[in-house]
């Protein structure tokens, strides 16, 4: 065969060598290189968006807790006092139930307004409350 001759083998198997040595070192170079840095941004950016993703729900559900602490604290208060206001408007009033209910709705709106001005909390989306919307 006049490909394996002895006399011509030595210098195809040299630029064989040659050529995937050159071939090799500007694939490694260029390519790989270019690929690496693709890939170490990607991995990056994942990395940071599932940190910020993990810190957003863990602060999320921070907020929603003492949310609701500070909603079940407000609520026994209110409970409280409007038990014993109840209780000291039946006493003073026992024979006008009408007046009782008035004061009553009176006091439930007052309190209702002044905790609807003085919370940061909207009422109505206190169940759905969350701080990036």
């Amino acid at each position: 065969m006049p490909q394996l001759d002895r006399i011509i083998i030595f210098g195809q198997i040299f630029w064989l060598f040659f050529i995937f040595l050159v071939a090799y070192i500007i694939y490694t170079h260029f390519v790989l290189t270019n690929l690496s840095k693709i890939f170490l941004v990607r991995w990056w950016k994942l990395r940071k968006d599932t940190t910020q993703i993990v810190l957003k729900q863990r602060l999320t559900d921070f907020l929603v807790e003492s949310n609701i602490q500070m909603l079940r604290k407000i609520y026994t208060k209110i409970k409280s006092i409007l038990i014993s206001l109840s209780k000291k408007l039946i006493q003073n009033n026992f024979n006008k139930s009408k007046v009782v209910l008035k004061d009553l709705n009176s006091l439930i709106i007052q309190i209702s307004l002044e905790t609807a001005l003085y919370s940061n909390k909207s009422i109505k989306k206190s169940g759905t409350y969350s701080h990036w919307t």
